[in-house]
C-alpha cells in the first residue's frame, strides 16, 4: 500500500461503520490505530524531510542572491575601471546566479506547498488517531458492560458457579466463638456486680453501733502500736 494511499484511507475511515462489519470490533480497531501509529511516524519523518529541503533550498537560494549582487559590484568596477572584457564576464556569472535565484523561488515555493500539505494532513492523522482511541475506549467500556451483564442473567438462570461452602462454614463458626465470648463477658460482668451489691448489702446490714465500735477499736490498736 503507497503512503499516500494510506493517508487517504485513514483520513476517510469511519470507525463506527468499520466496527458493525467486524464480527471482533475491538481488536479491527487495535490493528487500525496500530497501523495508524506506524502510518504518522512514517508520515512524521516525510515532513520533516520535506521541511528540512525547503530549508535548504532557502539558504541556497539566500547564497545565490548574494553571488549575484557580488557580480553586480564586480560588474561596476570594471566598467569604472573601463575594462570591458571584465565587466561581461561578471554580468555573464551575475546572469547565471539570477537564472538559479529564479529556479530556486521556483522551488521554493512548491516545496512550501507540498510541506503545507504533509503538515495538515499529519495534524489530521493525529485528529483521527485520538478519535479511534476514543473509539476504543467506548468500545471496550461497552464490552464490559455487556460482560458484567451476561454474567449476572446466567446468575440469574442458576447458571452462576458452585460456591465454596466451607467458606461460609468457617465465617459460621467463628462468628459462633466470637458470640461465646461475648456472652461470657456479660456473665463476668453481671457476676462482678451481684458480688460487689452483695459486700454492700452486707455492710448495710451491720447495725451502726457495731461499725461505730469496730472503728473505735481500730484507733485504739493504732495507739496501742505507737
Amino acid at each position: 500500500m503507497g503512503f499516500f494511499k494510506r493517508i487517504s484511507d485513514i483520513l476517510s475511515a469511519n470507525f463506527n461503520e468499520l466496527a458493525e462489519q467486524f464480527e471482533d470490533p475491538e481488536k479491527m480497531l487495535k490493528q487500525a490505530i496500530r497501523e495508524m501509529e506506524e502510518a504518522i511516524a512514517e508520515a512524521t519523518g516525510q515532513t520533516a524531510k520535506a521541511m528540512a529541503n525547503e530549508k535548504t533550498m532557502s539558504r541556497e537560494l539566500e547564497r545565490n542572491r548574494a553571488q549575484s549582487a557580488q557580480w553586480q559590484g564586480r560588474a561596476v568596477k570594471a566598467v569604472e575601471a573601463v575594462d570591458d572584457g571584465l565587466a561581461r564576464k561578471a554580468l555573464a556569472r551575475k546572469n547565471e546566479h539570477e537564472k538559479l535565484v529564479a529556479a530556486l523561488e521556483d522551488q521554493i515555493q512548491a516545496a512550501g506547498e507540498a510541506s503545507g500539505t504533509l503538515r495538515r494532513q499529519l495534524a489530521a492523522m493525529k485528529a483521527k488517531l485520538a478519535e479511534a482511541k476514543r473509539n476504543l475506549a467506548t468500545l471496550a467500556a461497552r464490552k464490559r458492560a455487556a460482560d458484567f451483564r451476561k454474567k449476572l442473567d446466567s446468575q440469574a438462570a442458576g447458571l452462576a458457579p458452585e460456591v465454596d461452602d466451607n467458606a461460609f462454614a468457617k465465617f459460621d463458626r467463628l462468628k459462633a466463638k466470637v458470640e461465646q465470648a461475648e456472652a461470657e463477658a456479660e456473665a463476668m460482668a453481671e457476676l462482678r456486680a451481684t458480688n460487689a451489691g452483695a459486700a454492700a448489702q452486707d455492710m448495710a446490714e451491720i447495725p451502726e453501733e457495731e461499725l461505730d465500735v469496730a472503728a473505735e477499736l481500730a484507733e485504739l490498736k493504732q495507739k496501742v502500736k505507737k
